[in-house]
């Protein structure tokens, strides 16, 4: 097998964390597949379930400095012990151990071997698929002709020369040292080594102890994690910052003809990952792995999705007879797609025909193409954990008894619970062409289409990768009956699991998982599949990046004394004040201060609330004086004063709104409605509007020059991502920018089951907190509490704290406010989590007034919890009570 370079041929992992997916489903077989042996379906369910949720938690770790390392590797089954859950930090690695390491958090595939070169690694030697294929990159060489010192422990410089080398094949962008490379032994480092070292250190991936490197020292176990956790988070960055074009913005071809998408980097340089096609209408073509796209002989339109990195790109497919000429592209028309969600690349859909359902055709076979998905075992998981109620809403719509990868008209119902994860276990290990699902909008039934399919690919069970996504041309407003099915091309890889993922909102109808394979072998080694990142951050990352920490929202502008805030109601809030009027600490370090849900999508309104906002001695100028009492209580007014953070809110500009108001004397008053105006000019008018405002909160703010307080970031105001208002996640992405260019921070606070929970990190916020909802009508049990931590937990945001005036009056709402508190207690979340706080309007200073002990002990216990101090460790159940 030739040596090639491997940097154009990699992918990314865009997933959401697989460490807390739940079975919700059992394992199916086909009844397709009569002769195949009996499987203990709870025997695979549970082995899915250990490969998803758990690794070995290593006894000898103890404070180690790479404890966090390991233990995140580990996670990612990217490493593991050496026997009784002992991991041997202080082992020495050896030269094929740091192989499949290396092999692993650069994501190479391993290699298909078919003769042996070294002696001492044998084909049948479990680390030859990997020792060879960093061999033929020219990223590990032999001790000789014959040896590759397999067992022999790795030296540093030896290291250094490895991730030099790896660092030029994935197209790392190399880090110039401010000074040059100096080491006291810098003598010792062999000359081969030397550029390399230099290489390394400037990237931060390896550095000395007390100015040596000590080149010739062999390499830890626990020095191997460190760095190869380094070396994955620097193909992370890559992933976030890839700049790449698309040589067209649209396709318009004749039936049964064909054109080549070209993908390039933006700055001439080799792409480090390998750009992944989709498309929503195998009916209409199918396109290639290398982008070619060959129209079928039906005419009509559909979407073709790239993805490089962690960006994606909508490029909208026309197909005409081949009668009709192609639609030549305008001369001012970009040759560059722009990099955008794919969920901004809805187009409406023609309304003009008579539209009946779309079935979509199965594509011809090409290549000798098999469908090899039928007679396999399958898994469905949940994207949160299942919810009894809803699986049992489900149960109404089981499809057909194989489940999807049945070849059936049946369709299969999943109702909310986010999204599902439908894993596939083939045979062998096939060289893979694409993986499909149909899905159908009838939205008079209440079943939408999902915004986009993702799939992911596994060799042995256990470490995923992200190959790509698919989305659809289907305006969620659209009545009709509509089906599509969502094809993901893959680039040369030869696997044996494939997951198909959705997102679901209320009810999402899907059949035909069909899996394409090859029927013979041409796979050449060539993709590199990067893992996905561990769910749960580093602690130390989180502090490094942390701003704030705990954040109270304070709603204004309407109901009298309830939406007025004091400088009186503010002192217990930014400081903890204990029963005898002691100002001991801080409390809530941040104030989010955010309109009531009333407020109507006017300029009047907007107006008159950021009038309110800045008016005198109550909300913000109230927050200042009250953090000046704080500082003088504190002592430190005239030393190292605190400043209490700000957030500000965006109002939303709602799709339903004709008659916003004039920005320009000149022109007509804004509508925000696509009705007579389109979706685009109204998706226009609101972006105008908030831009608008967010330039006089600017101003306002600049001018007012509180000294007390800092503005810290902006916050959206509408809790979910609104289908059906024109361009929504454009317009967020919009705002987020906008934010961002004033060195700002986004924030949202979506409600527990919305929509666009799972995307929020996708749409520019920096921080989002999940809105549990637990003081609705009726309290809540302890496993709606885990429920919503466990989302938390999947997407990796922050959490809301809620209460309101029912935990003073209602036993069981005074027992879901602690109940919630004790569960994040019990995980840690009070310490290693930013947290939003809501409580009505200003409920808790009815604790801290109040001389009834236990309604004061609320706003004591508040404090405790969020200074990971809190007293209780057991749930409050039944009638019990203080």
């Amino acid at each position: 097998m030739s040596k090639k370079r491997f940097g154009s041929k990699m992918l990314f992992a865009l997933l959401a964390a697989t460490t807390l997916l739940v079975q919700s489903t059992p394992l199916t077989h086909a009844a397709t597949e009569p002769k195949k042996p009996a499987v203990d379906t709870k025997k695979l369910e549970d082995q899915f379930k250990k490969q998803e949720e758990a690794h070995t938690e290593f006894t000898d770790l103890g404070n180690s400095y790479a404890r966090k390392a390991v233990n995140r590797l580990a996670a990612l089954h990217m490493i593991s012990g050496q026997g009784e859950n002992r991991f041997n930090p202080q082992n020495t690695i050896s030269r094929q151990d740091i192989a499949v390491l290396l092999t692993k958090v650069i994501g190479l595939q391993p290699t298909e071997i078919e003769k042996a070169v070294f002696e001492d690694v044998p084909l049948e030697n479990p680390y030859a698929p990997y020792v060879y294929g960093l061999s033929e990159l020219g990223v590990m060489n032999g001790k000789s002709e014959h040896t590759m010192g397999a067992l022999d422990p790795l030296t540093r410089q030896e290291l250094a020369v490895m991730l030099s080398r790896l660092m030029k094949e994935g197209s790392v962008t190399k880090v110039a040292g401010q000074t040059p490379v100096t080491y006291n032994d810098g003598e010792e480092i062999a000359d081969y080594a030397k550029t390399a070292v230099e290489e390394v250190t400037n990237q931060r991936w390896m550095q000395g102890a007390n100015g040596k490197f000590n080149p010739t020292g062999t390499v830890t176990r626990a020095e191997a994690a460190v760095i190869a956790e380094r070396v994955l988070d620097a193909r992370y960055q890559q992933a976030e910052q890839v700049k790449y074009k698309v040589d067209v913005e649209r396709l318009s071809l004749a039936a049964g003809t064909s054109q080549r998408l070209k993908v390039n980097s933006i700055g001439g340089d080799e792409l480090p990952f390998t750009p992944i096609f989709a498309f929503d209408r195998p009916e209409l073509g199918t396109i290639s792995a290398d982008g070619t796209f060959v129209a079928g002989p039906t005419a009509g339109k559909g979407n073709l999705t790239v993805t490089v990195g962690y960006k994606t790109t909508t490029i909208p497919v026309e197909i005409k007879n081949a009668s009709e000429p192609a639609v030549e592209k305008a001369e001012d028309t970009p040759t560059t797609a722009p990099v955008t969600s794919s969920n901004d690349s809805a187009t409406k859909v023609d309304e003009s025909k008579k539209v009946v359902e779309e079935e979509a055709k199965e594509p011809a076979k090409k290549d000798e193409l098999v469908n090899i998905a039928p007679g396999s075992y399958t898994a469905v998981t949940t994207f949160g954990t299942p919810d009894s109620y809803f699986q049992e809403m489900e149960k109404k719509y089981p499809g057909p008894v194989g489940g999807l990868v049945t070849p059936t008209g049946d369709w299969t119902g999943y109702y909310r619970q986010f999204g599902r994860k439908v894993t596939v276990e083939l045979d062998e290990a096939k060289p893979l062409e694409r993986v499909a699902l149909t899905f159908k909008q009838q939205k008079t039934s209440g079943i939408t289409m999902p915004e986009y399919m993702e799939v992911e690919v596994s060799r042995d069970g256990k470490v995923w990768s992200y190959a790509g996504r698919a989305v659809h041309d289907v305006s969620p407003n659209e009545d009709k009956l509509v089906t599509r099915t969502l094809s993901v091309t893959l680039p040369d890889v030869n696997i044996r699991y494939v997951r198909a993922s959705f997102p679901v909102k209320v009810f999402t109808f899907a059949r035909q998982l069909e899996v394409w394979a090859k029927a013979e072998s041409e796979w050449n080694n060539g993709a590199v599949l990067l893992p996905p990142p561990n769910p749960a951050k580093l602690e130390e990352a989180k502090q490094s990046g942390r701003r704030v920490e705990n954040m109270l929202l304070a709603y204004s502008g309407e109901h009298g004394e309830y939406g007025t805030w004091t400088k009186e109601d503010f002192l217990p809030m930014v400081g903890y004040r204990t029963v005898d009027g002691y100002m001991r600490d801080q409390m809530f370090d941040t104030i989010l201060f955010l309109p009531y849900q009333t407020i109507p999508a006017t300029k009047e309104s907007w107006t008159k609330y950021m009038n309110d906002l800045f008016g005198s001695n109550k909300q913000l100028d109230a927050l200042n004086q009250a953090m000046r009492e704080y500082n003088r209580l504190r002592g430190t007014l005239y030393s190292t004063p605190t400043q209490e953070n700000v957030v500000l809110a965006l109002p939303y500009p709602n799709a339903s709104q004709t008659n916003f108001g004039q920005l320009d004397e000149k022109k007509p008053s804004l509508s925000f409605s696509p009705a007579g105006i389109g979706e685009e000019q109204a998706y226009l008018n609101r972006k105008a509007a908030m831009e608008w405002y967010f330039q006089e909160l600017m101003k306002r703010w600049n001018k007012e020059g509180y000294a007390y307080l800092k503005l810290e970031g902006i916050y959206w105001f509408h809790e979910l991502v609104e289908d059906s208002a024109p361009k929504e996640r454009q317009l967020i992405r919009d705002m987020g920018s906008m934010v961002h260019d004033e060195a700002l921070r986004y924030y949202w606070i979506p409600y527990f089951g919305s929509p666009g929970v799972s995307e929020w990190k996708s749409l520019y916020f920096d921080k989002a907190f999940l809105q549990p909802g637990y003081y609705s009508d009726k309290p809540v049990g302890i496993d709606r509490i885990q429920g919503v931590l466990d989302v938390v937990k999947k997407y990796d945001m922050d959490i809301e704290i809620e209460g309101d005036r029912k935990m003073y009056d209602d036993p069981k709402f005074y027992q879901t406010y602690y109940n919630q508190l004790v569960a994040t207690h019990k995980l840690g979340m009070d310490k290693n989590n930013v947290h939003a706080y809501y409580f009505g309007s200003k409920t808790l200073l009815e604790s801290v007034k109040s001389t009834d002990p236990v309604k004061r002990a609320i706003y004591d216990d508040t404090y405790k919890w969020m200074r990971g101090r809190l007293d209780r460790t057991e749930f409050f159940e039944g009638s019990e009570m203080p």
